[in-house]
């Protein structure tokens, strides 16, 4: 499958992503990865969306540049120059734990340009997280804030901590690399700014029809997360996917791009914004 490695400038920096048909007939599609993952993470979901323009975004890397102030709202106004660049007037947009916190900032500020929005693994904010992911943000940020540098052993921790098995050699030296080579201060103010940042009044903005997946297994975020979007977003619903870690899209890449698809292409049950399990 061919892939283009497009950049957008911003001020200081860039922004990096990579586009899959982009003469497609269908509403592009906009993937934001994980903290700790990668936009490598969505190969497998940019193949089942055959019939779309797919456009997973690298989020670290504006750390190359002079970055300041990073943070999801930083991110998200980054991502929305992206599609000025390309010419995106008005997308789908999938976001995995941060890439679903800047998913929402998106939605909200410019919620004309969002046709539908799939949120995997996230919250409208951090509190409540479970405690040893907890625990191992707070350690990358405290590395990221001393000046220190990301130890391999900690960067496998998280990315593991991401999905309920360990994929073949290649790949996960693929994730863990894509880590090692970030600047830690900018991973650490990343995390910073989201554990600020609270988003629940802001729900109410978003008009996309809203897919909120987590999987039963999911490490960092819990039901009560999944509970209050579909509780704040006025079209929203959610699914649980047993079996699936905080990353289903590595987890359970097919059911995870049925489910994508589904809700691409469908429409929401009226009445449905409830837990709809499988």
């Amino acid at each position: 499958m061919d892939t283009q490695h497009r950049t957008v400038p911003l001020t200081g920096t860039s922004l990096s992503y990579h586009v899959t048909r982009p003469s497609a007939a269908g509403t592009p599609v906009v993937l934001l990865h994980p903290w700790f993952g990668c936009w490598q993470f969505w190969t497998s979901t940019t193949q089942h969306l055959s019939t779309r323009p797919c456009y997973a975004v690298d989020l670290y890397s504006p750390a190359a540049g002079e970055w300041s102030a990073a943070g999801p709202a930083t991110l998200a106004d980054a991502v929305v120059a992206m599609m000025d660049a390309e010419g995106l007037d008005r997308i789908d947009l999938v976001g995995n734990s941060v890439g679903g916190i800047v998913s929402q900032v998106v939605a909200s500020t410019v919620p004309d340009r969002v046709r539908r929005l799939v949120l995997v693994g996230t919250g409208a904010s951090t509190k409540g997280s479970l405690p040893g992911f907890a625990q191992a943000v707070d350690r990358w940020i405290a590395t990221g804030q001393d000046g220190g540098a990301a130890s391999r052993g900690a960067a496998e921790e998280t990315v593991g901590m991401l999905f309920t098995g360990r994929p073949d050699p290649a790949t996960w030296e693929t994730y863990v690399q894509a880590v090692l080579r970030t600047d830690p201060a900018y991973v650490a103010a990343v995390l910073g700014a989201a554990r600020r940042l609270d988003l629940l009044p802001r729900l109410g903005r978003i008009t996309a029809p809203t897919l909120v997946i987590r999987g039963s297994e999911d490490r960092a975020r819990t039901a009560e997360h999944s509970a209050a979007l579909v509780a704040g977003i006025p079209t929203a619903r959610s699914v649980e996917m047993p079996g699936a870690g905080h990353s289903p899209m590595v987890d359970r890449p097919d059911r995870f791009a049925a489910l994508v698809a589904a809700h691409l292409d469908g429409e929401i049950p009226r009445g449905n914004r409830g837990e709809a399990g499988e």
